[in-house]
């Protein structure tokens, strides 16, 4: 199953008084030009990204576009994961950790549709993969 994601829009506003910092510094010094544009250009490209998490029968897929470009991929197989932790990211929101033995470890939050978790838990379960649910989790999963 396939299971979509898009960048928090609240990214562009950390990077903005970064932006005006450099404004106010490249007018003196010269050099920052390139860093100006260099966080313009990073502040730019946040509004396109995307993320796609993908179940499959006996794999695990995440994928990074910027637009239509594929910038990262990465596909694992059960044997490879560590263990799945299961958290609480926010007030609301649920965070699943996919624990890998090589690479980095995916993080799965606000991907639609919302039943993401327990598609990753039967995963778990039909694979015997270790799995860790914190007590903020569990608390999550007993609110209607």
């Amino acid at each position: 199953m396939l299971f979509k994601a898009t960048a928090q829009k609240t990214i562009i506003f950390i990077l903005l008084p970064l932006n005006a910092l450099l404004c106010i510094q490249a007018v003196q010094y010269k050099a920052l030009d390139f860093l100006l544009l260099f966080a313009i250009l990073c502040s730019f490209l946040s509004l396109f990204l995307r993320y796609e998490f993908q179940i499959d029968k006996d794999t695990l897929t995440y994928r990074t576009y910027i637009l239509r470009f594929k910038v990262y991929a990465k596909t694992v197989k059960p044997r490879d994961i560590k263990k799945i932790v299961f958290k609480r990211l926010s007030w609301k929101t649920k965070l699943a950790v996919v624990k890998v033995e090589n690479g980095w470890n995916m993080r799965i939050a606000l991907f639609n549709p919302p039943n993401v978790f327990k598609e990753l838990e039967t995963f778990a379960h039909e694979y015997e993969i270790d799995i860790k649910k914190t007590s903020d989790y569990k608390i999550l999963n007993k609110t209607p």
